[in-house]
């Protein structure tokens, strides 16, 4: 049986008499305790005794973004948290500092492989030891691509607006608490830039960031063979003052802990860009993409592979103008409705000719093909054989007085 917080009236004389008694205590906040979760036996809290320090070391490279992202409908991108049935045993980890657990996220729920997502919800399983405040701030951070990957941000970022924290928490009853952040009035409470797991490490290669909280006086985050789709490392990292460290739990527990994320791949654009009679690999060519909203236009670039795919984060949603534009073709503008996830947009068979990228096909295109006749500049290479000759002039003759689209 599950001890659960319904009766709000009740919670709420209990706060507002805690309150009254100790004024410098905020009750509550960005964190609600939903549920105890009486069917979960802690059978052992580790602490630092009982960590194995990891064989490698913090590498910290990327900061992020912390701009807001359009809302969209949450979907569970990550689930590791005790079941509701039956009587369990795990673990407790205890510590004062900052936890952070990888989180894997499975590629089919960002089908443009740009690893951009925004975190609508948070929850974690945490072990509270005794009746009474606990201070609760959560953390996130991105994730490199290394085998095994590391966290990329130092320190690690807060959650955004009511969920920043940090928040105070009473706990009415000691135990194992299912907690969750508030809802957000932009639907997001971060969004997070993911590593791609090493294919030697992840055959799938998912997604990977970390999540985590900081609990005082200490409390305990729940771990142990949790059921979910994670791909268990053996290992957790944790943030002090001297920056990361990396554990493994002693007698092979493992190192996973009770945490869900609910939330959607941010806006973004993948597909193909082909150009008409170029025939060579497109791999490493650059794309332009353009993307407009009202008064607003963002610019990014795609290197193509060899098929021409390509994907962009973009930071405009809703109802879009793009245009993309990759030498020697044309730009070409679509528009797009209600963006706020993966969209999959082509552009195929771009107009060939535009030599110098002015979208244009002119004397000028014309000359430098001239120019160049008979050798091999990528350039003027239109048809991508690696030689510039008379295929490379009729294609651009044929389309000669060809403009491009533009804003």
């Amino acid at each position: 049986m599950r001890y659960s917080l319904v009766v709000a009236g009740i919670m709420t004389v209990i706060l507002a008499s805690a309150t009254a008694q100790n004024n410098s205590w905020k009750p509550l906040g960005g964190w609600q305790l939903i549920e105890r979760l009486d069917d979960v036996q802690i059978v052992k809290v580790l602490r630092r005794s009982d960590l194995t320090p990891a064989i490698f070391p913090p590498k910290p490279t990327w900061q992020p973004d912390a701009g807001d992202f359009f809302p969209a409908s949450d979907m569970l991108l990550y689930r590791r948290m005790p079941a509701s049935t039956g009587q369990q045993q795990y673990y407790a980890y205890e510590s004062y500092n900052i936890v952070l657990d990888d989180a894997n996220i499975r590629r089919m729920f960002d089908p443009a492989g740009v690893g951009r997502f925004r975190i609508g919800r948070v929850e974690i399983a945490v072990y509270f030891p005794y009746v009474g405040y606990y201070t609760i701030q959560g953390f996130w951070t991105g994730s490199d691509d290394d085998l095994p990957p590391y966290p990329t941000s130092t320190p690690p970022n807060t959650f955004l607006r009511s969920n920043q924290g940090p928040h105070t928490l009473l706990v009415p009853q000691p135990g194992v608490w299912r907690l969750a952040t508030n809802a957000d009035s932009l639907n997001e409470v971060f969004t997070v830039q993911c590593g791609v797991l090493d294919a030697s490490l992840d055959p799938q290669q998912r997604f990977n960031c970390y999540v985590g909280i900081q609990v005082e006086p200490p409390g305990a985050w729940v771990c142990g063979a949790l059921p979910g789709t994670d791909l268990n490392l053996d290992y957790f990292i944790e943030y002090s003052a001297s920056g990361y460290e990396a554990y493994q739990l002693q007698g092979g527990v493992p190192a996973t802990f009770a945490l869900q994320l609910g939330g959607n791949a941010t806006p973004s654009l993948y597909g193909r860009i082909t150009i008409a009679g170029y025939t060579g690999s497109l791999e490493g060519k650059v794309a332009t993409i353009r993307v407009k909203q009202g008064t607003q236009t963002r610019t990014y670039t795609a290197t193509l592979a060899a098929n021409g795919q390509y994907a962009v984060p973009i930071e405009l949603s809703g109802n879009i103008e793009v245009l993309a534009q990759a030498a020697p073709g044309l730009a070409r503008k679509v528009s797009l409705s209600n963006v706020s996830a993966p969209v999959q947009q082509n552009f195929l068979d771009l107009t060939n000719g535009d030599v110098n990228g002015d979208n244009v096909v002119d004397d000028a295109d014309l000359l430098q093909v001239l120019f160049n006749f008979g050798g091999s500049d990528s350039a003027s290479d239109v048809n991508g054989d690696s030689t510039v000759d008379d295929a490379d002039l009729l294609i651009v003759l044929f389309n000669f007085g060809s403009v491009g689209d533009s804003f």
